[in-house]
């Protein structure tokens, strides 16, 4: 089967399972259901479509690529400490410089984040911060951050449950995660200006894959939903799902 055909037959930038099996049949004389996961299968594998969510599909652009974080060696440092004390620890670690991708006023010192699920805070920072020379902060207030923050701070913060999963290791942060930070996470929030947020936005997701619906999910798990969504189709050019 041509599979171009079958994806210009297909009038939705954002379409289902069920919209590629109706364009099948008609290009298709004959296709049946149990022709589809073949079909399916195929059109990822060549990378002709992407899922961003479940059961929803875009065609690809060459343009688009998946969010790969590249850590600092601070931060892989610090992965290991944590890993080699607490093996079996949930956490996640993240980078503020990784923003500086979509910014146009760069960050200029480097803050990492350790979310550690809930009960371990605590521990990992009194295990490890004599470590880090003073860098690592235990959930700290705003006006802590004033005083305290160097370069390569470490921020220890509540793991959120539900936290969306990087692809490559628990301990990875996906991009999904990074934007609804940018509305619930107030130590993210007193560093980046609001200023720089729709062109920020616009460029992470003109540049990768977002998975709508993880990023949806986690920002209903930090009560940010309506305001992300809200804030996205206002400030934005940026199409969210069941959008029209």
């Amino acid at each position: 089967m041509d599979t171009s055909t079958v994806l210009n037959l297909i009038d939705k930038d954002i379409f289902t399972r069920r919209d590629v099996f109706d364009a099948a049949s008609i290009a298709q004389e004959g296709f049946k259901d149990t022709d589809m996961r073949n079909l399916m299968e195929g059109l990822l594998v060549r990378g002709n479509i992407v899922r961003i969510a479940h059961n929803h599909y875009v065609r690809k652009k060459s343009s688009k690529q998946e969010y790969n974080p590249v850590y600092s060696n601070e931060a892989k440092k610090l992965i290991e400490d944590v890993k080699e004390k607490y093996p079996y620890l949930n956490f996640q670690v993240w980078e503020i410089t990784w923003l500086n991708e979509f910014l146009n006023h760069l960050v200029a010192h480097n803050r990492i984040f350790l979310d550690v699920e809930n009960d371990g805070c605590e521990f990992v920072y009194t295990s490890i911060a004599d470590n880090y020379n003073g860098k690592m902060l235990l959930r700290p207030s705003v006006k802590e951050l004033q005083y305290y923050l160097q370069t390569d701070s470490i921020i220890i913060e509540r793991l959120i449950s539900e936290s969306p999963k990087g692809k490559n290791n628990a301990h990875e942060v996906p991009m999904e995660k990074i934007i609804v930070e940018l509305f619930s996470n107030k130590t993210l929030m007193s560093m980046i200006s609001k200023g720089d947020y729709p062109e920020m936005l616009e460029s992470i997701f003109d540049k990768y894959n977002i998975d709508q619906t993880k990023m949806l999910r986690y920002a209903r798990r930090r009560n940010r939903k309506d305001q992300l969504v809200n804030y996205i189709k206002e400030y934005t050019n940026i199409k969210l799902l069941g959008e029209d």
